[in-house]
């Protein structure tokens, strides 16, 4: 009832959800537990400060989610006390908490949930306006969750880089690095959706230059971030390799697209499936032996599809032509919107556990005792969805009641997962005793029957579903 009654009221004020999917509300509070169950577990995971206040905000998030959706389905004269009520409610209880639990004083508390709070508002009221068909709820409070948490660690961590001299020893100089190259590109994509003249191609180019030149020389404690990175992707013969294997592996998947568009015809379903398996030759050994490379590389390609869509949808020349016939022939029948946002859910669903990890890469740089659960994103996405997809479209006969998903793809999704984790484990890539076992086990028939019930995007949900049953182990 409450759901159709939301449903209604956005159909009313022209403000359409993605078709076909329902409300996803539920999807509101899947990064606060996320990041609570790593708090939970500290005593397994090192928690620094910045992420508790992380998982604060998250929580003060997800009360502000709660206080839109009322909002939305009420009548337009009551909305305004409504917003009141949620936006000092939530502001009140997110400084309230930061203070009492982590003991940081006023100031601190209180410029900490304005930011936070405030910036979701607006970023989530904007994100449905201006993008209408491209989320549902859920998923539109999931996408501005996770973007304002990215914008509060950026807001505690990167003025820091400018003040202090060396980092502490519990900081990853290489995460700061990624923080400041995103940073930019935000700048660039926000200013070319509030300010139209960035749209012309001339001064598109002109900004882009700017900010990648600031971006390049920003100081990361004394350094320009350029000269850091170069350090680090030289420092390391096997690092040089593993990026010799991507950018082999960015080759073949450039080839398999040019393949595809020369044959004239729309990629299906199975034959997206492909860009799975080459996502899994990328994560794998990175999480394997370079878990910093990873990091890094898997946020420098998220900043690049966020600048290539930026790219097609003002039609920058000489490259929209090419990038708008690479959406039309992979595009998935869940774009609805302006926006091709399946290649990013891709990255993110991957890339998800990695970056929700307080400390995702061990002292050899490699995932090691926490490998299975920063695999969720793999198993779930990358095998699960896959052999789900293959499997139903070749086998499937019977479907789930209410889906169109069938029972044989649930099932080859099972077998899947169970049979990487067993391999896995079978050559010591992962520790299992019996609660890790049963509780990978349980993760995956979660996150299967998830898949196979849900009408909301399977890259984005998947991963973290399977995320925080992993983490109650």
């Amino acid at each position: 009832m409450y759901g159709r009654k939301l449903q209604e009221h956005r159909h009313y004020n022209k403000d359409p959800s993605r078709p076909h999917a329902g409300n996803g509300l539920w999807l509101a509070g899947l990064l606060f537990l996320s990041h609570a169950i790593n708090v939970w577990n500290r005593d397994k995971v090192p928690v620094s400060l910045n992420y508790k206040r992380s998982t604060i905000l998250c929580f003060g998030l997800l009360l502000h989610s709660v206080g839109i959706f009322v909002s939305l389905s009420n009548q337009t004269r009551q909305r305004f006390i409504g917003k009141l009520l949620y936006v000092f409610s939530s502001l009140g209880l997110t400084s309230f908490l930061l203070w009492i639990c982590l003991k940081d004083n006023v100031v601190i508390s209180t410029v900490s949930a304005i930011f936070g709070i405030i910036l979701y508002d607006r970023v989530f009221l904007r994100v449905l306006k201006q993008m209408p068909k491209c989320f549902t709820l859920g998923e539109a409070t999931l996408v501005c969750q996770g973007f304002t948490i990215f914008a509060y660690n950026v807001f505690l961590q990167v003025p820091k880089v400018l003040i202090d001299k060396e980092p502490s020893p519990d900081l990853n100089i290489m995460h700061i690095v990624l923080q400041v190259i995103l940073l930019g590109i935000c700048i660039i994509v926000a200013l070319c959706h509030l300010l139209p003249m960035f749209r012309n191609t001339i001064l598109f180019y002109l900004l882009t230059t700017v900010i990648s030149t600031c971006t390049a020389l920003f100081p990361v404690f004394g350094h320009p971030t350029v000269v850091v990175l170069f350090k680090f992707v030289l420092s390391d013969m096997e690092r040089m390799l593993v990026i010799a294997l991507y950018m082999f592996l960015l080759l073949v998947t450039s080839a398999f697209v040019v393949w595809q568009i020369n044959r004239k015809t729309n990629a299906n379903t199975t034959t997206r499936k492909i860009f799975h398996i080459l996502i899994l030759l990328v994560y794998l050994p990175g999480l394997w032996s370079q878990c910093t490379l990873l990091h890094l590389a898997s946020g420098l390609m998220l900043g690049m599809l966020l600048m290539l869509e930026t790219a097609r949808v003002i039609q920058l020349k000489p490259v929209y032509q090419s990038l708008d016939q690479v959406v039309k022939c992979f595009i998935d029948e869940k774009d609805a919107g302006m926006i091709a946002l399946t290649p990013i859910y891709l990255l993110v669903g991957c890339s998800l556990p990695i970056w929700l990890h307080p400390v995702p890469c061990d002292l050899t740089d490699s995932g090691g005792l926490n490998l299975l659960k920063l695999l969720a994103g793999v198993l779930s996405v990358g095998i699960g969805d896959t052999m789900a997809s293959v499997c139903g479209y070749l086998f499937g006969k019977h479907t789930w009641p209410g889906s169109v998903k069938s029972v044989e793809g649930t099932i080859s999704s099972i077998i899947g997962q169970a049979g990487v984790v067993f391999l896995l484990f079978r050559f010591s890539y992962v520790h299992l005793n019996t609660l890790r076992a049963a509780t990978a086990g349980a993760a995956i028939i979660i996150n299967a029957l998830v898949e196979a019930k849900t009408s909301q995007v399977d890259n984005l949900v998947l991963p973290l579903v399977t995320y925080v049953v992993l983490g109650t182990a």
